[in-house]
């Protein structure tokens, strides 16, 4: 399973790191090691009513990487946020050469192409709409009268696609693996988002040719901004956005 290959790869390369923080955000998670800093997205309306989210909370500094990357395949959303967020302080490194550039010229997308995507990235379907009208745009919960797709729709409208985008918070949700399958007539094959592992080791074996991710430049403005609520936006000055073409 890819979600096992992430964590074997994240065990053997930092595994033994020592946990310095970690913040569960309203809009991300963030957690640092000691030798990096990595973001997940936090399904802050998947957390259930309880007021006990994390039983764990108060013991995860001074513990090893290794006790919570396998956390990624937890039913428990934030658990999994936090699994995956360590992952990838261990594999989105910021000294890395990693490409920087605009997502939407990574790939060549025309106005005869077929269009995928899975989660609405709203910035980005707007760009999309300038490009091409063949739009699959496909999320869990859909409004009547939204044009968005059921998530149960993916086996059949997916596989037209030529170009497929998928949110990163798929794994969070443990989504992923069911996805990837329908994208084999796809010429390109997205993840983006600041949840993504960059690692395309583990990515190459699954029809991947991109990843979008985001590498941690300022721990310490990070995990305040993640601390305050911060979203996206706010953590520019924090991260960067960087591209692994496959």
């Amino acid at each position: 399973m890819l979600i096992d290959e992430l964590i074997d790869l994240a065990l053997a390369k930092g595994g033994n790191e020592r946990v310095l923080d970690v913040r569960a955000g309203l809009g991300y998670t963030c957690v640092r090691l000691e030798q990096g800093c990595g973001l997940a997205y936090t399904f802050r309306h998947e957390l259930g009513g309880c007021c006990s989210v994390l039983g764990e909370a108060g013991s995860l500094i001074g513990r090893e990487a290794a006790d919570l990357i396998p956390w990624i395949k937890s039913q428990n959303r934030l658990k999994a946020a936090i699994g995956l967020a360590t992952i990838n302080a261990v594999l989105n490194d910021a000294g890395a050469d990693w490409d920087k550039g605009n997502v939407f010229k990574a790939f060549n997308l025309t106005k005869d192409d077929t269009f995928g995507m899975v989660g609405d990235f709203v910035p980005l379907l707007k760009q999309i709409k300038k490009m091409t009208n063949n739009i699959y745009v496909f999320e869990q919960e859909v409004e009547e009268g939204s044009g968005l797709y059921s998530s149960e729709d993916i086996p059949l409208y997916l596989p037209r696609c030529d170009v497929v985008v998928i949110t990163a918070t798929s794994l969070i949700n443990h989504t992923l693996e069911d996805i990837l399958p329908h994208c084999q007539n796809a010429r390109e094959v997205c993840l983006v988002g600041a949840s993504t592992p960059l690692s395309p080791e583990i990515f190459e074996k699954y029809n991947v040719s991109l990843l979008a991710g985001s590498v941690v430049t300022d721990p310490d403005l990070a995990l305040q901004i993640v601390s305050q609520g911060g979203g996206t936006g706010a953590l520019k000055p924090a991260m960067d956005h960087v591209l692994q073409r496959i």
